[in-house]
């Protein structure tokens, strides 16, 4: 059975990304791209969460 999680090379082949993630490391990629800090009163943290709270309220 192990034989199935692991590669030619005998490692261990690491999980696909969740779709989550992948969006989440676009946006950090982004953000590093324009200058835009992760934290603080601008930063990319703070306006995700603004986004996803509002979206939120709206389906309510």
């Amino acid at each position: 059975m192990t034989a199935a999680l692991n590669d030619q090379t005998g490692r261990r082949k690491r999980p696909e990304p969740s779709a989550e993630a992948k969006v989440a490391a676009d946006l950090v990629r982004a953000a590093k791209e324009q200058g835009l800090s992760l934290t603080g009163p601008d930063g990319l943290l703070k306006q995700l969460t603004k986004t996803v709270l509002e979206t939120a309220l709206k389906r309510r």
